[in-house]
């Protein structure tokens, strides 16, 4: 049994640069090698979940950013991102929630957009 030679930041690069070159069907399988080589690292996983996302597949990307929170609670990457998708589904409340969140932790101009777009002034 031969081992993998790449580390689990190695395959995510991969999978950034595959996704960069709008090779998403081989960047989702290096991002899953990544969550298999490190599956405390939440990286990946996000990225999982923006493929998802730009595929149209609510479910899954909201499956992936859920995983991602679950490795690092406190990434408000993810929570901008997860609520987006939550408002997407109609879950208004839900997204509000979440985007709360990320904006208590950093005040970005992204999250800003996103609170907007789902609460408008």
């Amino acid at each position: 049994v031969l081992r993998d030679p790449l580390t689990a930041a190695e395959h995510n690069d991969l999978g950034y640069a595959y996704e960069r070159r709008g090779l998403t069907d081989l960047a989702a399988r290096e991002y899953a090698k990544a969550v298999k080589a490190d599956r405390s690292w939440s990286t990946p996983r996000f990225n999982l979940g923006n493929l998802d996302y730009q595929r149209g597949d609510l479910k899954g990307a909201e499956r992936h950013y859920r995983a991602a929170l679950r490795c690092d609670a406190r990434n408000a990457d993810v929570m901008n991102n997860l609520a987006n998708v939550l408002a997407d589904q109609g879950r208004r409340s839900e997204a509000e929630d979440m985007i709360t969140r990320a904006l208590a932790i950093e005040r970005k101009p992204a999250y800003l957009d996103t609170y907007h777009r789902i609460r408008p002034p």
